[in-house]
């Protein structure tokens, strides 16, 4: 199964889902996919934006020393950003609404992880 089936199912999956995602710790996005049209952002952004806080908290707990990044979690007033480490340098990422069930999209983005270290 590829990237983009793995990604595509898991917004179809979730109640709320509105992308999904793999992005890299280094900045640069790998894979998005998008419920539907209708975000204020384009896939580029989305990718740069959500790599780049993958990095950042990457760089953060290293200087602290509290070791490698395993899964962070953004929650804005419209969605609500889930990504969990695949393997290093990589993480899966949800992003659900504000009315989404982020108990399941936790879920989701556990099932992502699995399904995506066998791809990458």
């Amino acid at each position: 199964m590829s990237l983009t089936d793995i990604l595509q199912e898991a917004v179809e999956r979730v109640k709320g889902a509105r992308l999904a995602g793999v992005i890299g710790s280094d900045g640069l996005g790998v894979e998005m996919v998008f419920e539907d049209d209708n975000l204020p952002h384009d896939r580029e952004t989305a990718e740069i934006e959500l790599a780049g806080l993958a990095a950042t908290a990457a760089m953060t707990a290293n200087r602290l020393g509290a070791g490698n990044v395993r899964d962070i979690i953004i929650e804005a007033d419209d969605l609500t950003y889930i990504a969990s480490l695949i393997t290093s340098g990589y993480f899966a990422v949800l992003g659900i609404s504000s009315n989404g069930n982020l108990g399941r999209a936790r879920f989701a983005v556990r099932q992502m992880v699995q399904r995506l270290q066998s791809e990458l």
